[in-house]
């Protein structure tokens, strides 16, 4: 699940506060996604009040990323020239909204007189896993705190990082930013013609349909055209190029959230220092971090990272979680087993629904199905697999092959090897399905689809 999609402080999702926080006004909101993800983000905007819920709401759905450049693009090239454009990463954490809406207010004064605008979060302590932005003190703006930029900084080693905190003048690099759609389309063409060729001849291809819920448009850019797009950020290819940028200081509570050394820096602590997104029973135990689905007891644990999962745990020393892609990486090397673990939980989200693998092994699997109100499965089929529903809750309806019906409790349906299937929930709560999959190959891939309202081939 990625960062945004997870309720990690508090109860709302990082998704969540970014929607709500920029969801102000008569504005759009264009949600650049990834394909196994839009339809996480629409169900986020579903569970907005209907005061903070966008006026407007569009998705651009990318089959493939290519990096923040060609997202950015393909977001700009569907909007007015002289559109104001706030680029906000939905996985960032602002603790004060209010200062966040003023800082936006002064980089759109700013972006009407023609800039490029970053925001630029003042230091509190020498930070090596961000980028950093240097701000031309002898050069300010028309706006309190705002500066051109004189240049772009990497990330930092420590005594480095010291050092641009020392100065005063350097600031760190939250990766959002301000701008008229027509000013950066216009960067961007000059910086990299080659990347703005691509990303509109992609946007003109791209697939337009709307999210059968809520109606929403989504823009589904191909496959081919997208890998088409040279990969590239926005600060290589625009930002570190142009003439027209400026950094707006601010101070807002924010965390970009990148580890789980900064979400313990963030999390709310008990007397002991230990930050407990789970039930914990702590003996003689401090300045731990601890993520779970269950309770977890510590006895003589200090500085601790735990985080427990259905499928697997992580214990790491607090200060060494940004070495969690090593212990991927060995996963990625590892037997088949090892590998998914690095690219798909227990529980899998779809546009429809949920799957959860209850259990498996060679010739067979077990998952429990949701499916919520008003969705349904592709119809489809499998060629290696039979399958058996056992419906447990709710009131679905089954097709299998000519024969379409509704289904209750405890009823089963069988679907032979090759018939062609279908499961949908027109009632108004989640219809619960047990599957029991047999066949000599029981992989995802496993299945033809002849109809999907989610456009998924």
């Amino acid at each position: 699940m990625p960062k945004q999609f997870a309720s990690l402080i508090g109860d709302q999702t990082l998704f969540y506060g970014a929607a709500e926080r920029n969801a102000l006004g008569d504005g759009e909101l264009v949600i650049v996604t990834n394909a196994d993800q839009w339809f996480l983000a629409a169900a986020e905007l579903e569970r907005l009040p209907p005061g903070r819920k966008p006026a407007k709401a569009s998705f651009v759905i990318e089959p493939v990323g290519r990096n923040t450049a060609p997202a950015v693009a393909l977001a700009c090239l569907g909007l007015p020239a002289d559109e104001t454009v706030v680029v906000a990463p939905s996985d960032h954490l602002v603790r004060d909204p209010a200062a966040y809406r003023e800082r936006v207010q002064a980089a759109a004064a700013l972006a009407a007189e023609g800039y490029l605008v970053t925001f630029g979060i003042r230091p509190n302590y020498p930070e090596t896993g961000y980028g950093y932005i240097q701000a031309d003190p002898a050069r300010p703006l028309s706006r309190p705190e705002s500066y051109a930029v004189a240049a772009f900084k990497e990330k930092p080693d420590a005594a480095t990082a010291a050092r641009y905190v020392a100065s005063g003048s350097y600031l760190w690099n939250s990766g959002m930013f301000v701008f008229k759609a027509g000013a950066f389309l216009a960067e961007l063409r000059a910086a990299r013609p080659e990347l703005y060729a691509a990303a509109q001849a992609a946007y003109e291809g791209a697939e337009r349909a709307a999210d059968p819920k809520s109606g929403a448009a989504l823009v589904r850019v191909a496959e081919a055209a997208m890998k088409a797009i040279p990969a590239d950020s926005i600060d290589y290819a625009v930002m570190e190029k142009s003439a027209r940028v400026a950094v707006v200081a601010a101070e807002f509570g924010w965390s970009d959230v990148g580890s789980w050394d900064a979400l313990y820096d963030v999390a709310p602590k008990d007397a002991a220092g230990n930050a407990a997104l789970a039930p914990l029973s702590a003996v003689d135990s401090s300045g731990n971090l601890v993520v779970a689905s269950r309770r977890v007891a510590l006895v003589g644990v200090k500085d601790h990272i735990v985080v427990e999962t259905a499928d697997a745990v992580l214990v790491a020393k607090r200060g060494a979680s940004q070495d969690v892609k090593a212990a991927v990486e060995a996963l990625k090397a590892g037997s088949a087993a090892e590998r998914e673990l690095t690219h798909a939980h227990l529980t899998v989200r779809r546009p429809w629904g949920s799957y959860t693998i209850l259990d498996e092994a060679p010739g067979f699997k077990v998952k429990r199905i949701v499916v919520t109100p008003g969705s349904k499965l592709s119809l489809q089929k499998h060629a290696r697999r039979s399958e058996r529903w056992v419906v447990a809750g709710g009131a679905p309806v089954v097709t299998i092959d000519a024969e379409r019906r509704a289904y209750a409790l405890g009823e089963v349906a069988e679907i032979p090897l090759g018939a062609v299937h279908r499961l949908e929930n027109p009632g108004p709560a989640d219809a619960v399905i047990i599957e029991t999959q047999l066949g000599d190959y029981l992989g995802e891939d496993d299945i033809v689809r002849l109809e999907d309202v989610y456009g998924r081939s």
